[in-house]
């Protein structure tokens, strides 16, 4: 069973400040926690109702204990509790998704999903966006977390660095659907509030757009990363 220490403990990593100063994060539910399970990320412990069919080793939770836990509106069986992996390096030759200012923990874990289910391995965030390893975005991105490697960095510095061609995302461009994506290539969007940063602009080779209506001033990240790795696919494959 869980004890008010785990409790106290696993309810404080739902702030960024104590993940950070714990070295660890919490996974829920049925989905994330079995695509945990299989991947490298190692599990501390794992607590789970009696109804939770899986014979990895596990603590018996009740239902009323995990709802005192749970970031859900309606608790999802099981939740993990894993340490924080260091972070690698940054791979300079690969095709990666990269993200200039994403604030909302459900649109980065969106993106992060999308990602992965085009092929693309790599997303690269603004040191200004949100964690990775909140519990909203872990639970957005439906295990794909764990599949794909997403990193916080100086964008300036790391597309300097980058001999690859990026396509930015901006209001005025080449439609996408005109362009001719590199292979390896780097996808760069900014955020809805204030898109790719200024700074950012003078390092993009290949300036692109989603050609649309004029009825909305611009569209979900989420959505605009959907739409860029989905033509990029189409193209590569």
């Amino acid at each position: 069973m869980i004890n008010n220490r785990e409790i106290k403990l696993i309810n404080s990593l739902k702030r960024k400040k104590n993940r950070i100063e714990e070295g660890l994060f919490v996974v829920e539910g049925e989905k994330n926690v079995e695509e945990l399970i299989h991947s490298s990320f190692q599990i501390l412990d794992i607590y789970a109702t009696n109804n939770w069919n899986s014979e990895v080793e596990h603590h018996l939770i009740s239902e009323k204990d995990l709802g005192r836990v749970s970031s859900l509106t309606t608790p999802n069986k099981v939740i993990a509790l894993v340490k924080t992996p260091k972070q690698a390096s940054i791979n300079l030759n690969i095709t990666s998704l990269v993200i200039d200012g994403v604030n909302d923990p459900g649109n980065l874990g969106s993106i992060i999903r999308t990602a992965n289910w085009f092929g693309i391995n790599q997303v690269i965030c603004s040191n200004n966006s949100v964690d990775k390893f909140n519990p909203k975005t872990i639970m957005a991105s439906m295990g794909s977390i764990f599949k794909t490697n997403v990193f916080y960095t100086d964008l300036k510095n790391y597309l300097k660095e980058s001999k690859l061609p990026i396509y930015g995302a901006l209001l005025q461009g080449d439609s996408i659907y005109d362009t001719l994506f590199n292979d390896p290539s780097i996808l760069l969007l900014g955020s809805e509030s204030h898109g790719i940063s200024k700074e950012l602009i003078p390092l993009i080779t290949n300036k692109t757009t989603i050609p649309g209506g004029e009825n909305t001033e611009s569209l979900n990240l989420g959505v605009s990363a959907a739409i860029y790795c989905s033509e990029y696919f189409r193209q590569k494959n």
